[in-house]
């Protein structure tokens, strides 16, 4: 939990900041009757003490705004020591928040706690007015009494004035938001190079030695390999089959269909007659990519076939002939050639050919660095990262026109955010040295052509730009302020966050 308080977790502190103006959303039915429940501390905040109904209440909320958020991904079990931390986390700088107010002298008046109540629809009868008997009841519920709800309002209502007051020193330039448009506004287009450290099993060969070698001393890590790779070596039931494919639409008129079914009939037929089904299915099969080879499938495993094909093939013994078989595709005539049950080859089995792809993998890796190490130098005598690529009979990519992205995704790279920073730090052919960690290898940069917005653009997008820096100064001002209070309390010992009091009730 110090980790949670210490830490400059800013994700949390942006759902406080996000959720704040929820702080005065009533929400009925998320908590209980005050008498009904233990008041054991969870969170404490200097004098301000926060128990397990406003612990869960605050909870609810964050577990509801969470819930919408993810949809059906939502999963309370994964989630839930997540939860309490958020919920811990609000409390905390709730507390802090209030705490820092009562120190500028800032108070809360009754009126203005009322005022707050009588602006909530909720509490409003069909005709618009505030109805005091639906509030009433609320709050018994709730909060067991008007004071108990008064003195959490006083508390969020005094963090709420705090925020205002940190905002108001809050400045951002027209200069930084004329900037910060430009930024997102320009373009560039890149090339990259991947080099990868796969290597093919027949390119580099094995010495007998080094390979005894691995096999007596890289053991530990020869078992990591196996569990790395057991999909590999842990093979369900298979069979190998050949067809014929008679092709009809799914939506073919009647008529079509059974003009369809009478070829298919025939072949089965002329099979059953003792036809040779690879002679025929080059002669009549319609699936262009299994005619040429007799209609053969090889094998294939339970899920890699439409079900009404699969169900067939795996009924059939080796050497045994199907009836005619309709799918999406048409009609199919199946003959099965072979099966294997399923089987997992032990560690101890395959142990050698482990021992060969470790080799492997550290020649690949070897083969990388030297390849990016040369790449490297060449860029640093002021090479192009195209030109020492084609010399290295290298492929180069080249991207579309980009524009900054907060999760950096490249097309054919994937998201890296640092190699697409550093691209917009780059003036047009100018090439990177440094190495970047992507998918299946490590890639460098070049930026090929640079585009500015023009006047016009940046005009259109400094109002909406203004709020959203105002904003995001914002949340750094309170994210940072928290911190320091936070570690300040907690190194004092005015702190203290419980959450193991919930699982003890």
């Amino acid at each position: 939990m110090l980790k949670i308080l210490r830490g400059g977790q800013r994700w949390l502190t942006a759902l406080f900041v996000i959720g704040i103006g929820g702080v005065f959303v009533f929400f009925l039915g998320l908590g209980g009757p005050l008498s009904g429940r233990s008041q054991a501390r969870i969170v404490e905040v200097g004098p301000h003490r926060f128990g397990i109904q406003e612990f869960e209440r605050v909870r609810a909320r964050r577990e509801a705004a969470v819930r919408e958020q993810l949809g059906d991904a939502y999963d309370a079990r994964n989630l839930a020591d997540t939860l309490d931390s958020l919920a811990a986390r609000e409390l905390v700088d709730t507390g802090l928040l209030a705490l820092a107010a009562e120190d500028f002298g800032l108070t809360i008046s009754k009126r203005e706690i009322e005022q707050n109540v009588l602006q909530d629809p909720y509490f409003r009868d069909a005709s618009g007015r505030f109805d005091p008997r639906i509030f009433e009841g609320w709050v018994e519920f709730e909060y067991g009494s008007q004071s108990n709800f008064m003195q959490e309002r006083r508390l969020n209502l005094l963090a709420y004035k705090m925020m205002g007051l940190l905002f108001g020193f809050t400045h951002v330039s027209p200069g930084e938001v004329r900037e910060y448009v430009r930024s997102q506004l320009e373009e560039l287009s890149i090339a990259f190079v991947v080099v990868r450290s796969w290597v093919p099993p027949g390119e580099i060969e094995i010495d007998r030695g080094a390979l005894d070698e691995a096999i007596a001393a890289r053991g530990s890590e020869i078992e990591q390999l196996y569990e790395e790779l057991r999909f590999r070596y842990d093979v369900p039931e298979q069979v190998s089959a050949r067809h014929i494919l008679i092709r009809v639409e799914r939506d073919a008129e009647p008529a079509e269909v059974e003009a369809r079914r009478a070829v298919a009939q025939a072949a089965l037929d002329r099979l059953s007659a003792g036809a040779d089904f690879a002679e025929l299915a080059r002669e009549l099969s319609e699936d262009l990519g299994t005619r040429e080879r007799g209609g053969d499938l090889g094998f294939f495993r339970r899920g890699q076939m439409v079900a009404e094909f699969e169900d067939a093939a795996f009924a059939l013994e080796p050497g045994q002939l199907s009836g005619l078989v309709r799918t999406d595709f048409g009609f199919h005539v199946i003959l099965a050639t072979g099966r294997r049950e399923a089987h997992k080859q032990t560690l101890e089995e395959v142990y050698e050919e482990l021992a060969e792809e470790l080799l492997r993998r550290d020649a690949g890796e070897r083969r990388q660095r030297e390849t990016v190490d040369r790449l490297v130098d060449a860029i640093r005598t002021g090479q192009s990262l195209e030109a020492a690529a084609r010399e290295a009979e290298i492929d180069v990519q080249r991207s579309g026109r980009l524009r900054r992205r907060s999760d950096g995704f490249v097309p054919g790279l994937g998201a890296v955010p640092a190699l697409l920073a550093t691209a917009f730090g780059l003036e047009a052919g100018q090439s990177s040295p440094r190495v970047f960690a992507v998918e299946g290898g490590l890639a460098l940069v070049q930026v090929v052509e640079r585009w500015e917005p023009e006047e016009s653009e940046i005009e259109a997008g400094l109002d909406a730009a203004r709020e959203e820096l105002q904003m995001a100064k914002r949340d750094v001002r309170i994210d940072d302020w928290l911190d320091v209070r936070r570690a300040a309390l907690l190194d004092s010992g005015d702190l203290v966050v419980d959450l193991e009091t919930l699982n003890r009730r």
